[in-house]
Formats: C-alpha cells, sequence, structure tokens
C-alpha cells in the first residue's frame, strides 16, 4: 500500500450591504470563492517485486513432474512455494509519471493542484407595493470559472471539440492544455417573489416565487477526467527470470524497471485504453424553481398549507460514452444468421461479414466469442470480443472491413465525454398542517410528488456493471429519461414535542414542593415518524445484448407495479413466483423493454421517540436525562432487491435493509433495528 495525500482547502469572501428607502428594501452582496485541490499519490512509484510464478520459469527438472507424479493443479502450487521459499522473483513493476513531455525520475510521487474560482454578485429589491403586497425582484450573476492545474499537468484530446456519436477518428493526439472547456459568461439567474395577505388580517399569506439556481461542476468529475488522461502514467514491467534456466532472487541484484522514454500521446488503434474529457462547449447546468403555496391560520398557532413546488434541471453535467459499440446495421445482421444457423441450421447468406472475415461458419463463431453468446443473443459482448482482440481486427483490413466498423475511435475502448445533456424534471403538491401551543407543537407534512431525470448523479467512476453516470444508450439519451434514483412519490412525516402537564403551575402537580418539582416535572417527550415510497430500481437482464456497453434491461411483459414484501422459506423476495416468468432476455440487438427505474421496491417506515428531563442545579448549572428509542416498532425497512435476471434463482430476492442511524437526533430518522439508549449529561 502506497501513501496517499488528499486536501481541499476553500478560502471565501464575502460582502454584503442593506439599505431602506421608502417602501424598497435594497440588498446587493458580493460572495468570491477559491478551491484548491490538492492530491499526492506514491502509488507504485517503488519498485513492486512479486514473487508469482508465471514469467519466472521455475526450472523444469525441478520438483516433482509427470502426469502418473504430480497433477498440473499441484504442480502451479508447488511452483508458487518454491518461489517463495527461495525469493525466486516473478516480476518487477514500477510506475512512472510524467508531464506529458517527459518522465519524472523513478521514486518521484504524482502530484495534483487544481484550482477553481467562483465570483459571484447579486442584487434585490423587496419591494413593499402595499402593507399586504411585497414583491422580491432580484437579479445573481455567477462565473464559475473552468479548473485549471497550477503545474499546467492538465491534458485532453486535440480535437474534443470534433468528438460526437456521429464522427469517426483513429488519429487523436493527447496534448496539454491549461482549461478543458472554456468560461461560461452567461450565468444570469433573475429571481422574483411574490408575498400577499388578501384580506390583510396577518391570518392568510399567497406566495409565488421563480428563479435559476446554477450548478457549479462537481470535483469528482474533476478527479475522474484528470485519473483517465491517458500519458500522464506508464507501468513498466521487468521479469528477470523470463528466460529458461534463470534463477534471480530477492537477494541478488535484480534488474529495476527503467524510466521509459517520452510519453505515447497518440495511441495505435489497440482499444485497450479508456480515456475520460470534457466537451470544450461545456456550459454551467442550471435549474429553474419555482412555486406557489397559500398559507392560511385556521386557529390560533394553527396553521394549514398548499403549495406546489417544482423544478427544471437544463444543460446539467452528464457522461456519455460516443465510442460505445455499433452493432445496428451489418454486425447485427451477421450475427443473427449465425444465431439461426447455430441454433436450426439456416443457410447463412454469402455475403456474410463474419464468415467472409473468418473464413468459414464454424471459424466465425468461435471468432466472436462461440457459440454460448449465440445462445445468450449477447450480440454487444461478441461485438467486443470482436473488436477489442488483437487478432481479430487485425483481419479488417485485408476483408475490407473499415477501422470504425464497431467503435468511433478505435484507439480506445471507453471514451467518456462530459457534456450538458443532463435533464431534470421534479413537481410536488405539498401540504401541511403546524401547531405551536404552550405545552406542544406538531408538524404533519405530505408530499405527492414526482421525479424525473436522465441521470441521477454525476462524474462517478464507471463500475464495469451499472454506471451511474452514463447513459444506458449514449447514441439515444431519450431512453434514459425515467423516474430519478430518488423519486419517491408519497412522503408522509409527523413531529411532535409535548411538555408533559406535570409539575409546578401545570394541570398536575402544580402545588408540589420545589424538591418533588424538581424531580417529577418538567419532563418533555418527541415523536418523529416518517412514511415514503420505495426507491426506483431497474431488473438488468445481466447479458449485453446490446451494443450498449453495459447489460442490457430485461423485458417485461406484467404490471410495473409488481412486487411485494413475501417471506419464503429460503428468504424475503420481492417478486412473487408468478411475476418472475413475466421476465425474460431481450434478442440480440434489444436493449429491453423494461426500461430504467421500471419498478419500485419496499416503503420506508419509521418512528423514534424521546424523553428529555432538565435537572436546574443553578443558574449556569444543568444536568439533562435523555431517553430515546430509535424505530420503536423495530420494524424492518428492506432495501431493493437483487435485480439480474441472470440469476433467476435470486432475482427479486432482498438480501439487506436500510442502513440505519446509529443515535441520530430527533428529526433525522434511524431507519436501522430498535435501539433503546440513556443519555445523563451535565451542561455548565
Amino acid at each position: 500500500i502506497f501513501p496517499q495525500k488528499h486536501a481541499i482547502a476553500i478560502t471565501e469572501l464575502s460582502e454584503h450591504m442593506s439599505a431602506v428607502r421608502g417602501k424598497h428594501t435594497l440588498k446587493t452582496g458580493i460572495n468570491v470563492r477559491l478551491y484548491s485541490m490538492f492530491r499526492e499519490s506514491f502509488d507504485g512509484v517503488y519498485p513492486n517485486v512479486n514473487l508469482i510464478p508465471a514469467g519466472s520459469n521455475p526450472p523444469a527438472s525441478f520438483g516433482p513432474s509427470g502426469a502418473m507424479v504430480i497433477s498440473i493443479a499441484d504442480r502451479a502450487r508447488f511452483e508458487q512455494f518454491y518461489n517463495h521459499l527461495l525469493g525466486h522473483i516473478g516480476t518487477v513493476r514500477q510506475r512512472f509519471y510524467s508531464d506529458l513531455s517527459a518522465f519524472q525520475p523513478a521514486g518521484t510521487p504524482r502530484v495534483r493542484n487544481y484550482r477553481n474560482r467562483e465570483y459571484h454578485a447579486f442584487v434585490q429589491d423587496d419591494w413593499k407595493l402595499r402593507p399586504n403586497l411585497t414583491l422580491n425582484l432580484g437579479l445573481r450573476y455567477e462565473w464559475n470559472g473552468p479548473p485549471f492545474e497550477r503545474d499546467g499537468l492538465q491534458g485532453t484530446l486535440d480535437r474534443a471539440a470534433q468528438i460526437n456519436p456521429s464522427s469517426q477518428m483513429s488519429d487523436l493526439t493527447i496534448q496539454r492544455t491549461s482549461r478543458w472547456f472554456g468560461p461560461d459568461w452567461n450565468n444570469f439567474a433573475p429571481r422574483v417573489g411574490l408575498a400577499w395577505d388578501p384580506k390583510a388580517d396577518g391570518r392568510t399569506a399567497i406566495r409565488a416565487s421563480y428563479g435559476i439556481y446554477y450548478d457549479a461542476l462537481a470535483p469528482a468529475a474533476i478527479t475522474f477526467a484528470d485519473a483517465n488522461t491517458p500519458g500522464f502514467t506508464q507501468l513498466v514491467e521487468v521479469l528477470p527470470n523470463i528466460n529458461p534456466g534463470s534463477d534471480i532472487r530477492l537477494s541478488d541484484d535484480y534488474p529495476l524497471p527503467a524510466v521509459p522514454p517520452a510519453p505515447q500521446l497518440q495511441l495505435p488503434a489497440e482499444r485497450t485504453t479508456n480515456i475520460a474529457v470534457f466537451d470544450p462547449r461545456l456550459r454551467t447546468g442550471y435549474v429553474q424553481q419555482y412555486s406557489f403555496s397559500i398559507q392560511r391560520e385556521v386557529a390560533r398557532g394553527t396553521v394549514v398549507e398548499a403549495a406546489f413546488v417544482g423544478n427544471r434541471g437544463v444543460k446539467l453535467f452528464m457522461q456519455v460514452n460516443p465510442n460505445q459499440r455499433k452493432i445496428e446495421g451489418d454486425f447485427l445482421q451477421a450475427f443473427r444468421e449465425l444465431q439461426a444457423f447455430w441454433s436450426n441450421g439456416t443457410p447463412v447468406s454469402a455475403g456474410n461479414t463474419l464468415v467472409r472475415l473468418f473464413g468459414s461458419v464454424p471459424a466465425a463463431i468461435t471468432g466472436i466469442g462461440g457459440a454460448g453468446l449465440l445462445d445468450r443473443s449477447e450480440a454487444g459482448a461478441a461485438a467486443d470480443t470482436l473488436d477489442l482482440n488483437r487478432n481479430n481486427y487485425g483481419r479488417y483490413t485485408a476483408a475490407g472491413i473499415s477501422q470504425f466498423y464497431i467503435r468511433n475511435f478505435p484507439q480506445y475502448n471507453i471514451l467518456t465525454l462530459g457534456t450538458n445533456e443532463g435533464r431534470s424534471y421534479y413537481d410536488s403538491l405539498q401540504l401541511s398542517l403546524r401547531r405551536r401551543g404552550r405545552s406542544m407543537r406538531f408538524d404533519l407534512n405530505y408530499t405527492w410528488s414526482k421525479s424525473i431525470d436522465t441521470i441521477s448523479s454525476e462524474g462517478e467512476a464507471f463500475d464495469g456493471l451499472n454506471p451511474p453516470n452514463v447513459a444506458i444508450d449514449s447514441f439515444n439519451i431519450r431512453l434514459n429519461r425515467a423516474r430519478s434514483d430518488a423519486d419517491r412519490p408519497h412522503v408522509f412525516t409527523a413531529l411532535a414535542v409535548w411538555s408533559l402537564p406535570v409539575g409546578r403551575g401545570r394541570r398536575f402537580g402544580a402545588n408540589w414542593t420545589r424538591w418533588v418539582d424538581w424531580v417529577a416535572g418538567g419532563w418533555e417527550t418527541g415523536v418523529l415518524g416518517i412514511r415514503e415510497s420505495g426507491g426506483a430500481f431497474s431488473v438488468r437482464s445481466g447479458r449485453q445484448t446490446a451494443g450498449t456497453f453495459v447489460p442490457s434491461f430485461a423485458n417485461f411483459t406484467g404490471d410495473r407495479n409488481a412486487g411485494g414484501v413475501a417471506r419464503r422459506g429460503d428468504g424475503v423476495y420481492w417478486f412473487s413466483p408468478q411475476e418472475i416468468p413475466q421476465f425474460s432476455f431481450p434478442a440480440a440487438g434489444e436493449i429491453g423493454t423494461s426500461g430504467r427505474n421500471a419498478f419500485r421496491g419496499p416503503r420506508f417506515f419509521n418512528i423514534d421517540v424521546s424523553l428529555v428531563k432538565n435537572f436546574v442545579l443553578t443558574e449556569r448549572h444543568r444536568i439533562v436525562l435523555r431517553g430515546e428509542a430509535y424505530n420503536l416498532l423495530n420494524n424492518v425497512n428492506f432495501a431493493n432487491p437483487e435485480a439480474n435476471l441472470s440469476t433467476r434463482a435470486t432475482l427479486g430476492r432482498i438480501s439487506s435493509t436500510v442502513r440505519g442511524i446509529t443515535g441520530a437526533p430527533l428529526g433525522e430518522p434511524s431507519g436501522g433495528p430498535r435501539i433503546i439508549q440513556l443519555a445523563l449529561r451535565w451542561a455548565f
């Protein structure tokens, strides 16, 4: 394990002024934020010696051999034991870092000092048109500068502006840059608000508002792009015992990796490297927020309110992959012909590209990954087998096939492009009832809403299976438009705090002595309850049937409201035995009919309570006794189920619960198992 260091520093300067001029309350201000992100990594900078047998050539004559003496597996274990016992070296690896012009000396860490500058200013006028009518007018301007590396250790592709799903290039070159994208000078954000008391009696309030709010780029997007820019890093490997008969050990003067020559900035079309870049035209995304509410005091201290609240996210940051596999058309037709031949012997057409490439139908089936991919309709996986294997794509030219047959940018495997393709939509009806009394206060809130987006997170690393930040189809973003990960149609919360009517000056125990009241009076209890709809989730096929570089969705023919917690002999399940058969695998080239976030998981329900007593010792000293019960009813809140059709036996099985918050304060639901605790605190 090599040391690493991360540090983020924010320097903020702000100044605000206000003035009252008649019916106008004028406000203005500026805000400056200077971000500094430091990262230092010693990952691999020192020689890493590995004693694995691979590449070490243990002497063939050493130790037992022969099929009748020792098995192949036992021989492999023996060679590993031999290497570790004698220090016989397998590999020596060392990582070197560059500035895109030359590699640094051995042992030099990777250092980044990213900077970002934000300058904001606003002006606002709260204009009291009438005693019962106030108009809020404001304008905010934000300049969120593009991030830059202090020492110029920043790179991108020379023609990043030309990268899109319809372009094709095989000679892209990495170059140093001072900016990944240019500044956005057009970030004006108007704000309008209105507050009106129709009867001027102080009991009714009608409010309306509209505003634009800009969304700065997440730091994770910066670090992801920086870590996925080739040329800055190169791993060099030495095999001291690669030659037969060699026996170089840890005790010997073994060779070390040498500093490589200048970084390779124009990669060959080998499709082995991933890269992340930003669209140079990237702009600051923003959200339009709007609301309309009516509030009324129906009794003393009791207020009801109804509000419509919504927002629209525009030009939000979203990563796409314009280098995803292109299988529609010729490749898919050729694959389906091989499928038909394998399943029922249907003759393959004379012009089948895959057969022409490999010379025969059996060779073509083997070349794309075997008959198993045909049986599972994994046209996407077959395209990868074809296009990522040097022995396969090396045949393209002789067969008259373009280097762009499967990928637009054959120098790379995954090309992550940061764009403004993200969109979000949220609308809600919010109802509330609030009361503030001498001994009791409570809040009841209900929200009915719908949240839709094209992506629910940004700037996160691709995990190879279910990426949170990349569309299912980068060539058709609309297919990703669906319910948000955080969509909860129904949310009900209740909060109540009650001072018990026991003690001096209260209904019961009004005549208690001071000492009796000190012990038995002045208790307060609180209750927090929450019930909300379950989270949305997708059911994946587990197969790469489409051109997208992640598994496709499952096909589904049933009701999208399917699901319910059911305890069966071997566990807890969400989908019933009758619903499971309604899922099926997509055919070759299909993306799956169920779609993104088509299903909703188990609901969430939780009640927390507290009991508090203050023992006043002196004016400045008191003891607080607090008893708390989290998840009082010990209700189990299940997480979303397993949703991979390729493991049908576990499809819909619930294997975890919602993570709880131990010791959560009142107002923050715990969600975990029931916890009862007592605390005694001396406050002074």
